[in-house]
């Protein structure tokens, strides 16, 4: 059992060392040979192209999330805009009518002041009305008598 174990190992490192050290061509000087690397050459190309066809697509990402982040940025920057101005239409809006609450008993007021006067001044030309009636009426009278007085004179 012993000598099958020490053959066994004998034959494998025999076999290892022997496929390392004797290629399959039939030569080996020890130096690196490309062409034991059957696909080095395309494997790099395809490595550039895969490379690059990588980082263009990795600019593409950035342009497209740039623009987005833009747009997301153009969004809010016109919806902000949107609440200032109804804000301040709304604060306008507002001031205006505290003007208007401010200005109300005023214009009551004044309209009452000017209602009064226009009562006062109605009232004023019904007594002179009435005062010129009574005087014409006076003078119409005294006249009839002056004219009565004549006549019996």
């Amino acid at each position: 059992m012993a000598k099958k174990l020490i053959l066994l190992s004998c034959a494998t490192a025999f076999l290892a060392v022997g496929c390392v050290a004797f290629p399959e061509d039939g030569y080996y000087d020890g130096r690196y040979d490309p062409r034991y690397e059957r696909r080095h050459d395309y494997d790099d190309r395809r490595y550039d192209y895969d490379r690059q066809r990588w980082e263009y697509q990795q600019r593409q990402q950035r342009v497209e999330l740039e623009r987005r982040k833009r747009e997301i940025e153009r969004r809010e920057w016109e919806q902000n805009r949107q609440k200032q101005l109804q804000q301040q239409k709304h604060e306008q809006e507002r001031q205006r009518l505290a003007e208007q609450r401010k200005r109300l008993p005023e214009q009551q007021r004044k309209q009452l002041e000017q209602k009064r006067k226009q009562q006062v001044e109605a009232e004023r030309k019904k007594r002179e009305d009435i005062r010129k009636r009574l005087q014409q009426q006076r003078d119409a009278q005294q006249k009839r008598w002056q004219e009565n007085r004549k006549e019996r004179e």
